[in-house]
């Protein structure tokens, strides 16, 4: 898209301006946007991202002062690493930190994620019913729900749906069968044309 100004070189900056309700939007290069940004004075758009990142941080600083003293008392007993460092660096000292940090991370994971329990996929290689399991959970909580609202239709239809699943969780557990150890080799492979 080219300057709207200029018409000679590319437009980089998206210009609106509001005046008496009237709205005026404005594709402008570089060249033409300096132009425009002596008209308005007071406002550097140049450092607006940083006009922007110190208005958050100052935010983040009030919360991180009042959350801090919170957290400054999660020590892991283990290997001596603090919350507030693990806040720093990112990376937990031993596999202990987690049960130490449990209540600070279970909130991080809720604020980052939405959820404290993992909700995606599942690699291709399992086979045990993984999926079908937290999906059971996960219904068995909205019927909770729906019964505690006096949703029946909802919880009833939940509660088929549950049964479903179940059913077929048994029946894929009960297709997956150990061969006996008699149509194996002493390899542990099957048969005699087994070999490679």
């Amino acid at each position: 898209m080219m300057c709207e100004d200029c018409g000679i070189r590319p437009a980089k900056f998206h210009l609106m301006t509001i005046i008496n309700g009237d709205r005026v939007e404005r594709n402008l290069c570089p060249i033409c946007m300096a132009k425009h940004q002596k008209q308005i004075p007071g406002i550097d758009f140049s450092n607006l991202a940083g006009i922007l990142n110190s208005i958050l941080e100052n935010k983040g600083r009030e919360e991180d002062e009042a959350d801090g003293e919170e957290l400054e008392g999660y020590v892991c007993e283990q290997c001596g690493m603090t919350y507030v460092e693990f806040q720093k660096c990112g990376m937990l000292g031993c596999a202990n930190c987690y049960q130490a940090f449990k209540t600070p991370m279970t909130a991080l994971l809720q604020r980052v994620h939405g959820n404290t329990q993992h909700a995606g996929r599942v690699p291709g290689g399992v086979r045990n019913g993984t999926s079908i399991r937290m999906n059971i959970d996960r219904l068995k909580q909205k019927l909770q729900k729906a019964i505690a609202d006096e949703e029946y239709e909802q919880a009833a239809k939940l509660r088929d749906t549950i049964r479903a699943l179940t059913a077929q969780l048994e029946r894929k557990e009960s297709t997956i069968k150990v061969k006996p150890k008699e149509q194996l080799d002493g390899d542990g492979r099957e048969g005699a044309d087994a070999d490679v």
